[in-house]
């Protein structure tokens, strides 16, 4: 909202100072490109009401110059026709500018859509995948370690079979509120099917995901006993350098470690570290 209004204000100061150059000008020099952008910025920024105000005060600016300037053999008739074609300019540029800046609105609002996981609000499967090979091509560039966790919810179908799928639901939420909570701001979660959540860990090391492993089960934890969930979580790690060719390669990786896991009696992690 202060940046809403900062920019109407400097979108008047720059039809003020048009006016001004008009009347300086005598009308020698046009201020129209002036004029045009502070109805341009308007639209853009402050919608199509803030872009019809300063469309309409660029044209009183302009009309106050120019009368004042105006030629003894210019008519009144002339003189209307330009002022009506200049608000007519104006009112165009302000209303083609804020239907662009609703449209590009509108498409990073679905584009974050598409790339989101309905439920959780953690990225889906396409966006997360897109991440890590992101993060694979780095690695592979610049020779960084990364880390990526396959987390399943252990007994996740009882909760869907005993007390059904809303409650289901509502624990997939929590869970990926925790991840969240969790995690750094760098690090990228995401859920790619069923009760199955995934965090990539950019810049770190074997020794560093085993740290952060720690503190994610703590949390999962912390987070079934506050909310009186029975369910544990186990969790694949993979880290490595430049050492997977593939995003699936990756992925199938830590879900071996996650098999490992629930066979060592669940509620914990496996790692694997890939030189």
């Amino acid at each position: 909202m202060i940046t809403r209004r900062f920019l109407f204000g400097i979108s008047l100061v720059l039809v003020g100072a048009a006016g001004c150059g008009d009347f300086l000008a005598d009308g020698h020099v046009s201020m129209l490109l002036l004029y045009a952008a502070a109805v341009l910025l308007s639209g853009w920024y402050c919608g199509r009401v803030g872009g019809i105000i300063v469309a309409m005060a660029a044209t009183a600016s302009w009309l106050v110059a120019n009368r004042l300037q105006q030629p003894p053999g210019e008519g009144n008739l002339i003189f209307s026709w330009n002022a009506f074609s200049r608000l007519a300019i104006f009112l165009l540029i302000a209303s083609a500018a804020s239907s662009q800046s609703r449209l590009k609105s509108a498409l990073e609002r679905e584009s974050h859509k598409s790339g989101t996981d309905r439920l959780t609000g953690l990225l889906n499967g396409t966006a997360f995948r897109e991440r890590v090979e992101e993060e694979m091509e780095r690695s592979r560039r610049y020779g960084h370690h990364f880390s990526l966790a396959l987390i399943d919810l252990d007994e996740f179908q009882q909760i869907n079979e005993t007390r059904g799928t809303s409650r289901g639901d509502r624990l997939l939420q929590d869970t990926g509120e925790a991840i969240v909570q969790c995690i750094r701001k760098t690090d990228i979660a995401g859920r790619i099917g069923g009760d199955e959540f995934t965090v990539l860990f950019p810049e770190t090391s074997g020794q560093q995901a085993r740290c952060a492993i720690e503190k994610l089960l703590m949390a999962l934890d912390m987070m079934t006993s506050r909310s009186g969930w029975q369910v544990t979580a186990s969790i694949g790690v993979v880290s490595c350098e430049k050492g997977v060719e593939t995003y699936d390669a990756l992925l199938d990786r830590a879900a071996t470690m996650l098999d490992a896991a629930r066979e060592k009696g669940r509620n914990g992690a496996e790692f694997m570290v890939i030189d």
